[in-house]
């Protein structure tokens, strides 16, 4: 069976170690890939793409200072 082209919301959070909120306010917010609509009674329903989510997630868990020690380590390995 093929991956499915969505992720929940609750696996999102769940792969952030964040509550279901955030997920939302950050998809609303425009901080994290996907679109929402509001219903008449107010509820946000939320799409997250995966592929997107996962490069966000990919880019989200890199630390400065792991861009850092990337970056000394290449001009480390340029000066020899």
């Amino acid at each position: 069976m093929s991956e499915s082209l969505e992720i929940s919301v609750e696996e999102a959070a769940k792969l952030m170690h964040r509550g279901r909120s955030y997920i939302i306010n950050a998809v609303v917010q425009g901080t994290m890939p996907g679109c929402y609509t509001i219903s008449k009674n107010g509820r946000r329903n939320v799409f997250i793409p995966r592929k997107a989510f996962m490069k966000f997630l990919e880019d989200w868990n890199r630390s400065p200072s792991d861009a850092l020690i990337d970056e000394l380590y290449k001009a480390y390995v340029n000066k020899k």
